[in-house]
């Protein structure tokens, strides 16, 4: 596999975490306006609230998965200049957008299973009683019981990635050694 140097031009070419870090939170600020309507649909009744817990599973891989495969960027990407490429430069594809996104789905999905049973066995008239803070934390306590490992399970890959991406030259996460991609400064893309 050949690789893009560490630096061209007197600048780092691979994206390091602030960079990244920065692109997520513009993709959370994207995201806001679909969050807040899925928000308004829980509230309204048991049904649309299982609507909207699988949607916005649905919507947040999606975009991931189609703006990275599209463009190679998402709209943080975009925003901070950075793209993820193939190790020499070259552009992603179906695929690998999809298996960068591959374990974050799997998390969600067994999420959204784990929030579906909840909202299932909820009380809807307690449910939809509360705000959405309070209904949350009324879901939260009728999760299955192996949930808890699951979240734990998550948060180690989520650390894990960190610290991969802190500790490597190419700063590569675990999702970019599993769909074979690095993250670079826009410019340095063929």
């Amino acid at each position: 596999m050949e690789f893009l140097p560490i630096t061209r031009d007197g600048s780092k070419v691979y994206a390091g975490f602030w960079r990244r870090l920065g692109a997520l939170l513009v993709d959370g600020f994207v995201l806001v306006p679909f969050v807040v309507i899925f928000v308004w649909l829980d509230g309204l009744s048991i049904s649309t609230a299982m609507v909207a817990a699988v949607a916005s599973v649905t919507l947040a891989e999606a975009y991931a998965i189609y703006f990275h495969s599209r463009f190679g960027a998402t709209l943080g990407k975009m925003v901070t200049n950075i793209k993820v490429t193939l190790p020499n430069g070259s552009p992603i594809g179906f695929t690998e957008a999809f298996l960068r996104s591959s374990v974050g789905l799997g998390f969600s999905m067994v999420a959204t299973f784990a929030r579906l049973s909840a909202i299932v066995n909820a009380d809807a008239e307690q449910y939809l009683s509360l705000d959405w803070t309070g209904r949350e934390a009324y879901a939260s306590k009728l999760f299955p019981a192996w949930y808890g490992n699951v979240e734990f399970l998550g948060h180690l890959w989520f650390w894990s990635e960190v610290v991969v991406l802190l500790f490597n030259q190419h700063k590569r996460a675990l999702h970019d050694f599993i769909a074979g991609t690095v993250v670079i400064q826009k410019r340095f893309a063929k």
